[in-house]
Order: C-alpha cells, then sequence, then structure tokens
C-alpha cells in the first residue's frame, strides 16, 4: 500500500513532519479470479481439502488463500523445509494447508505423498512448474491461459480460464455417474435373466420360451429405449463409488431371478395347463418381460415428485408400442407373436405378478418411490 501526498512545508531534520493533503493510495495486491470464494466454499462443503502450493513466500501466499476461503489452521510451511523421509512429508502433508517457497519436484512430492496416505489428489495448475505435481496427481486441471505444456498433460483443462467451472463440472459428471449406474443395473439385470433360463431351461428338452427375435424386442424396448433416456436425464444426490458391485448386484440379481420366473412359469403354464400353442406360449413369456421390465424402471426413477409424471409417460408409451406390435399384423407376423387368448392374457398377468411381488418381497428398493437409488427431484 502506498499513500501520495504534498505539502508547501519544509521537512524539518528532526521531529514530526508537517500537515500533508493526502492525494490518494495505491494497493497493490493479487486479484482473485471470478467466483473463487464460492468454489472455495463449495468444495469445502463438498468435503474436499484444499492445499495451496506456491513458489511465492509463505506468508504471501497464506494472506491471500485466507482472502480466497482456504483457512490455514496451522503456520504456512516453507518449502525449502520439507523433509526427505517419505514418513515425515507424508504429515506434512497432511497437516499443513500452505506451503510457500516450494520448487516443482517439490508439488510432485506432495501429490505423491498425499496419494500415498490413501488421498484421492485433484492438481489445479497453469505453470510449467506445475507439470510434474500435475503429471503426478489422480486428476490433473489446468487454466486454458497456462502453459502448453500444463494443458498438454492435464486431463480437464478450464477453456475459459475460469475457476468457478469447477462446481459445473463436477455436477455434471456426478449426474453421469449416477445415470449410468442405474442404466448398468439394466443391463445387468437382462444378462441375469438370461443365465437364469439357461441354467434352468436350456438344459432341459422343453422347448425355449423366447426366441432371438422375442429377446430382441424386449431388450429394446424395457432396456435399450428406457436407457437411451435415463442416461440423459437430469439427477441429483450424492454420487457414491464405494460398493458399486454390490449395489448393481443386490438390484440386478433378484431382478434378472423374478424376471426369469414369471416368464418360465408363464410360458409353461400357457403351453403345458391352458394347452395353447407354442407361439401363443412365447407371446406370453415375451409380454411379461417387457412388463417386468418396465416396471423395473419404476424403482429406479420414481422419486415421489414431478420427474414421476415423465417416468410414467415413458413407461406407458413402451408398453403401448408393445401393443402396437401385436396388433399390426406385420410386425406380429415378424417377431412371430399373436394376439393371446382371454386365458393367456389371464396367465401373463399373474406371471407379472408373481414376478413383481417376489421383488416386492425381496427389498424395498423393487417398491417404487421407497429405493435409495432413485436421484432426488429438482
Amino acid at each position: 500500500m502506498i499513500a501520495l501526498g504534498t505539502t508547501t512545508a519544509r521537512f524539518p531534520e528532526d521531529g514530526e513532519p508537517p500537515p500533508i493533503a493526502l492525494l490518494g493510495v495505491a494497493v497493490l495486491a493479487e486479484e482473485l479470479r471470478p467466483a473463487i470464494r464460492e468454489t472455495v466454499e463449495y468444495l469445502r462443503r463438498e468435503g474436499v481439502e484444499l492445499k495451496v502450493l506456491s513458489g511465492d513466500a509463505p506468508e504471501t501466499v497464506a494472506s491471500i488463500a485466507a482472502d480466497a476461503g482456504v483457512a490455514a489452521d496451522v503456520e504456512p510451511f516453507d518449502g525449502r523445509e520439507l523433509p526427505e523421509d517419505p514418513a515425515e512429508l507424508a504429515a506434512v502433508a497432511r497437516r499443513v494447508a500452505v506451503i510457500g517457497r516450494i520448487a516443482p519436484e517439490g508439488k510432485r512430492d506432495i501429490v505423491e505423498a498425499l496419494t500415498a496416505s490413501g488421498r484421492y489428489v485433484a492438481m489445479v495448475g497453469d505453470g510449467v512448474n506445475d507439470v510434474p505435481a500435475l503429471k503426478a496427481a489422480r486428476l490433473a486441471i489446468a487454466q486454458g491461459s497456462g502453459a502448453q505444456m500444463a494443458r498438454a498433460v492435464s486431463d480437464v483443462v478450464l477453456v475459459n480460464g475460469e475457476f468457478g467451472s469447477v462446481p459445473l463440472m463436477v455436477a455434471e459428471g456426478r449426474k453421469i455417474l449416477r445415470n449410468v449406474q442405474r442404466v448398468t443395473k439394466l443391463f445387468v439385470a437382462k444378462s441375469v435373466f438370461a443365465a437364469f433360463l439357461i441354467l434352468s431351461i436350456g438344459v432341459t428338452p422343453q422347448q425355449y420360451p423366447l426366441l432371438p427375435r422375442h429377446l430382441t424386442l424386449a431388450a429394446t424396448i424395457a432396456v435399450g429405449i428406457p436407457a437411451l433416456f435415463l442416461a440423459l436425464a437430469p439427477s441429483r444426490g450424492p454420487w457414491r463409488s464405494h460398493g458399486f458391485l454390490r449395489d448393481v448386484g443386490r438390484f440386478s440379481v433378484p431382478a434378472g431371478v423374478a424376471a426369469g420366473l414369471g416368464v418360465l412359469a408363464s410360458f409353461l403354464v400357457t403351453l403345458n395347463v391352458i394347452d395353447q400353442g407354442l407361439v401363443e406360449a412365447r407371446t406370453v413369456a415375451t409380454t411379461v418381460l417387457i412388463v417386468v421390465g418396465l416396471y423395473l424402471i419404476l424403482p429406479l426413477e420414481v422419486t415421489g415428485g414431478r420427474r414421476d409424471r415423465w417416468v410414467g409417460v415413458l413407461v406407458g408409451s413402451l408398453f403401448l408400442l408393445y401393443l402396437l406390435v401385436l396388433a399390426l399384423p406385420g410386425f406380429r407376423d415378424f417377431f412371430e407373436l399373436e394376439v393371446p387368448s382371454p386365458g393367456s392374457w389371464l396367465v401373463a398377468a399373474l406371471g407379472c405378478a408373481m414376478a413383481i411381488g417376489f421383488l416386492w418381497l425381496t427389498d424395498d428398493r423393487f417398491v417404487p418411490g421407497r429405493s435409495g437409488d432413485a436421484p432426488p427431484v429438482p
């Protein structure tokens, strides 16, 4: 800070200066990037631990970090005094939030020490001296206005140079991961269903309940088209990276088994109990598979809000699409289906009820509105 003033009196050799008229004050300070405080606060709310590594003086770096909202519980550390022992370095990296006078190799060592401590480390940098740390980080983010070498080694480049884009980037990434997880459950459930049929009726001399064209129709209506919408739909809520396979398995295995039970039971009853032909029995099996597959969308997506209407419209439209295939002779003949008799419709309804009832008894997550997998409504 520099103050500028003027006076007409002469300065004495000793004693107080004469009165001075202030002309102005010039403040030399770092200018923070737009939305930096909001971004720092967002990251802290999300449980992200922030570290500031810079080649400037530790006191200067600590002052700027405090202005940005990065609170330092301990005194800033001088990077020239970083210990060489890995255990001691890891302790410093975990304890200290601000490190100044740090060399490029020191930044890399801090990133590697935090990674070795079990942290998921992201590094934001824009200069050549940040390149070693960017290469060592799990996620490297470079400013669009930074050095070419820093942008080349980074996973993400903020083209507009705005650090405030990070919260939007995190939100979009989490939405994609949540949607992929839900879509994965549908595809894995289809695979479990196929395995169930192969192990149950596929090893017997009994006719197989479904032809490849039936599976194609069911997979398109109950999995393929819904997955397209679910993968692009907006969603909110936390993303849980741990236990991904367990979570998918807890949904997909019961869902696939339930669909297999409903399809197999309805097929055998139609064929052997009410003595309908093979084509009609396969039509009933296809109907049950499509209905159960469409039902699985509900526990994944229904949240008790406005989103439910669109989910209902999607499921209803896809079921009407299947009825249209049954109603049009050209499509019906191509897929080797026929319009079921009243008795066959009743068997199909019972097969659907058996599958859905099995799911309800298995876990509350299969009851629409109670699933912990469904994303909160905006």
